[in-house]
């Protein structure tokens, strides 16, 4: 026998083959646990050797399927991967048969476990030699085994880990995801399994761009690991590539260092070659040319000596970029090549689209560099012709994760195939082919149940292993964009979907479709000339109009990023920020005549085309009529006042020649729309009182003391007069900070059939950067004990976006009802025009029926402010004449012109006086969204 291993090694597993089996049997699989594979290795060929004089049968089988699957779990950490396949190979074809005869409650349960840990073992290595149909097949066998072990939460987790790293393989991201965090949900933190999960989902999160919280993951995981005997290298290995995505390359580097130190001392070729891959990079970052060539060709080597197939892709496409970077375009093509045969061997179909991303920035680099004379325009068409299927893929792929943070942040990685597209087919000059990218990327992800799988997903039978009590969180999952109809029987872009489909083997549309609807907009009750304007954002700023009623045609327009993010950066200094709206009201261009004048002058100049405005003008003109000019922002333009731009040197603004709303993503309201129910009451909840905030805190009064604004006084008394009003009130001062308007009490008002809602109160806007405006909220009389998906604050529970979408959590289910026109007259109530998904309160209520929604861009200045910091006199209430206005405008034929046309009373009054009171601060972060043609 070998000698035994130093140091107190506890012995963990039952006896059960009797000495020395038992006893050296326990010791290898601790050995394996603490990572010192050789002293495993070692100990389990002598135990081999052994089995091999003993008498054929079941019990001995067993036996030798036991030291097999442990001496192939030792091959895999010292990266023999083909000695490990066979001894796996053979493990388990001595394990499978012996089902008939294991029939005992503890013999079964045993047997059970060792033929589970073989298929989890085999897989790995499957997955590591780049078979990965094999490796599905066996994690497979393993989850159907797994709750027939002696320890079925282990092998359940061990099983989801395998084929988390199988997904991750294979470029299924936001699948993988899911299922690292439903493992780690449902298993016992102390089980051996957890610090491998941890890691594993550190390292996804910091490839897809989440950094803080991979971070906290594996310092979770070092804490796991120590407690269970000590860190593997491989939490170097995490940390250095955290350090790096950080921008620290010197910490990266002495990290990677440290751990191909340990990994050559434990004679793990495989994990020393991945820290070499990375070495160079970073050698090659401080000049170390011949250093970084040594490390690459080493690493190179090592992954192909052992056969490391998706380690060896990875190396070829970091050799490809290398070659970009450099200008070595031939090489680009001939690593990019090799690369992508790999990952298609592999089913990496996601990486596959990486690879293709980068030939056709290399094609472009070459049209550039000159090296296309006389054919430029061919060579360009030839690279977009890669570039829109890349980017169609790896957009469609965000779909796969289950929160909108995680989607931001996929948005962050493959924004470059976007960027690329977009500028290629500006390049080329064809209009009809940028018109129809913008408008599939302006189509919007349809939102999907919040418990269900990924679009288009097959059943995976390791992931249900874990019950849905178990899994992540819920998130409001989407879909790939829908199909969008241009022209009858013509859908855009549907032969680069149809190769994007057939080369990256996904889908990357919805099986829906949206289809353009001619006629008159639902908010007015005549036809009206209407141009439906669209911007998508990639590097630069990207707009595609179309006359959808009262005349024809259509076209594109493109602002150089540069220029689009300067004048942006000059509007956002000038809007109220964290600290509030007094430097806006004292020294903001929206405050000031001349600032205004000349920032509207730098918006219109950068995103607003000069060909768009006299199409306007002629429409006007020939039809003699205002138009309405429909625009869908993109998140970059999201609070743009685009009624206030000067599109002429005269200074004329848009508002002069049209009027103007937002339009939705055509799958936001696609499908059937309730009727509107016109003689309903109108629901008004203002300046509801909010539990546990006092009227002068954050979340106090807006309209200020009930009885003290005349206006409102006067507002409420017509409503009482016209007996159209929710709540009944004897009193207009009862309508004011009311204490029972909470969400019950709102869902029972709309669920009567009302034929609109005024909210005058709070909104809290969410983090842009975190991706979720589903999160954004309105402050209702909800106690802390409300039931909903918002975090409590003080003693309210805040009703948010995800609330109108999905209901409450265990209480009412499905999408609160919506009478045809909402009004949220609340700070940032429509700040989730600057989302890339905007599902807040006021697209919400677009999607669950509403005709129309007013909302605003940014906070609100209240009286008070106006007051204190505008230099506007006490008796003047210009929130509350706004407050008039939307109402007034909500109860005409035509809301959206009668909103206009006082808008249109303030810029005159603004331009001709330059009463603070009229200042565009507070009427232009009006925007009126419509749900578009019936």
């Amino acid at each position: 026998m070998p000698a035994e291993p130093s140091g107190d090694i506890p012995i963990e597993y039952a006896e059960f083959f009797g000495e020395p089996f038992d006893e050296w049997l326990a010791k290898a699989g601790t050995l394996l646990e603490l990572h010192r594979p050789r002293e495993a290795r070692d100990i389990l060929d002598r135990l081999l050797a052994l089995a091999a004089d003993l008498d054929p049968s079941p019990v001995v089988d067993l036996l030798r399927g036991t030291l097999l699957s442990d001496l192939g779990r030792a091959r895999i950490g010292l990266a023999d991967l083909t000695g490990a396949a066979a001894d796996l190979d053979r493990a388990v074809a001595l394990l499978r048969p012996l089902d008939p005869h294991v029939t005992g409650p503890t013999a079964r349960p045993a047997w059970t476990g060792v033929l589970v840990h073989a298929l989890i073992e085999r897989a790995e290595n499957a997955r590591r030699l780049g078979d990965t149909d094999l490796a599905a097949a066996l994690l497979d066998e393993a989850g159907a085994r797994a709750d027939d072990s002696a320890t079925p939460e282990v092998h359940r987790a061990e099983t989801a880990g395998g084929r988390a790293l199988l997904l991750v393989t294979r470029g299924e991201w936001g699948a993988a995801e899911a299922l690292y965090r439903s493992a780690l949900a449902a298993t016992d933190p102390a089980l051996h399994p957890v610090p491998y999960l941890l890691a594993g989902l550190a390292d996804l999160l910091a490839e897809t761009g989440r950094l803080d919280e991979a971070e906290d993951l594996l310092a979770q995981a070092a804490e796991r690991f120590r407690a269970l005997g000590g860190e593997p290298a491989s939490l170097d290995g995490g940390r250095a590539h955290l350090a790096l995505l950080r921008g620290d390359p010197a910490e990266a580097e002495r990290l990677y260092l440290r751990a191909s130190v340990a990994f050559e001392q434990a004679g793990d070729p495989v994990s020393l070659a991945a820290c070499e891959q990375v070495r160079a990079a970073l050698a090659r970052m401080r000049g170390s040319t011949d250093t970084a060539q040594a490390l690459a060709a080493a690493s190179r080597a090592r992954f192909e000596e052992h056969g490391v197939r998706a380690a060896l892709g990875e190396a070829l496409l970091e050799d490809a970029r290398r070659a970009l970077a450099t200008g070595d375009l031939p090489a680009v093509h001939e690593h990019a090549a090799r690369a992508r045969a790999v990952f298609a061997e592999l089913g990496a179909f996601e990486r596959c689209a990486q690879v293709d991303l980068l030939m056709a920035r290399g094609t472009a680099a070459l049209v550039e560099a000159g090296a296309f004379p006389g054919n430029e325009h061919e060579a360009l068409r030839a690279a977009l012709a890669t570039a829109i299927p890349v980017a169609l893929a790896l957009a469609a792929a965000r779909a796969d994760f289950a929160t909108g943070q995680a989607r931001a942040r996929w948005d962050e990685l493959s924004r470059a195939a976007a960027d690329l597209a977009f500028r290629l087919a500006w390049a080329t000059g064809d209009q009809g082919l940028l018109f129809e990218l913008v408008e599939v990327v302006c189509a919007g992800a349809p939102l999907a149940a919040a418990d269900a799988p990924a679009a288009d997903a097959p059943a995976d039978p390791v992931a249900a292993l874990f019950p849905p009590p178990a899994a992540h969180a819920p998130g409001l999952r989407v879909g790939p964009v829908p199909r969008v109809e241009v022209s009858p029987g013509r859908f855009a872009l549907q032969e680069h979907i149809a190769l994007a489909e057939a080369h990256y083997r996904r889908p990357v549309v919805s099986a829906g479709h949206v289809a353009p609807v001619a006629g008159a907009d639902r908010a007015y009750p005549e036809p009206v000339p209407t141009v439906l304007v669209r911007l998508a954002d990639a590097e630069g700023l990207y707009m595609a109009w179309r006359w959808t009623a009262g005349a024809q045609g259509f076209g594109t327009g493109y602002a150089p990023g540069a220029d689009t993010d300067a004048v942006l950066a000059e509007l956002s200094a000038a809007l109220p920020g964290p600290a509030g709206v007094a430097a806006a009201l004292t020294g903001g261009a929206l405050a000031d005549p001349a600032a205004e004048r000349a920032l509207s002058a730098r918006l219109a100049e950068v995103l607003w085309p000069a060909e768009l405005t006299d199409q306007i003008r002629t429409v006007a003109q020939g039809l003699g009529m205002r138009p309405l000019v429909r625009i869908q922002p993109s998140p970059r333009t999201g609070r743009v006042p685009w009624e206030l731009l000067a599109v002429d040197p005269d200074g004329t603004r848009l508002l002069d020649l049209a009027d103007v709303a937002l339009a939705a993503p055509a799958a936001l309201t696609a499908g059937p729309r309730p009727e509107p129910a016109p003689d309903g009451p109108a629901v008004l909840v203002l300046d509801p009182r909010v539990p546990g905030f006092r009227a002068d805190s954050e979340l106090g009064s807006v309209l200020g003391r009930p009885g003290t604004d005349p206006d409102v006084l006067a507002l409420i008394d017509a409503h009482r007069a016209a007996d159209d009003m929710l709540p009944r009130v004897d009193t207009p001062q009862e309508a004011l900070r009311r204490t029972d308007q909470d969400r019950r009490w709102l869902g029972e008002a709309l669920n009567a059939g009302a034929r609109r809602l005024l909210y005058v109160g709070h909104a809290t806007s969410a983090p842009v950067e975190d991706g979720q405006s589903e999160d954004i909220l309105l402050h209702l009389c909800c106690t802390a004990d409300t039931e909903g998906y918002a975090a409590p604050v003080r003693g309210h529970r805040p009703l948010s976006a995800k609330d109108l979408l999905l209901g409450a959590p265990g209480g009412r289910s499905g999408p609160w009802p919506s009478p045809a026109r909402v009004a949220l007259v609340a700070c940032d109530s429509g700040a989730d025009t600057r989302f890339a998904e905007p599902f807040g309160p006021a697209s919400a209520l677009l999607r669950n029926g509403a005709d129309l929604v007013t909302a605003a861009r940014w906070a609100l200045p209240t009286n008070a402010a106006f007051h204190r910091f505008g230099g506007v006199p006490a008796a003047e209430h210009p929130l509350t004449e706004l407050v008039a206005a939307v109402d007034a405008a909500h109860d005409a034929p035509a809301p959206v012109r009668a909103l206009a046309d006082w808008q249109r009373t303030r810029l005159d009054r603004w331009r001709t006086t330059g009463d603070p009171a009229a200042a565009p601060l507070l009427w232009a972060a009006l925007a009126t969204a419509t749900a578009g043609p019936r």
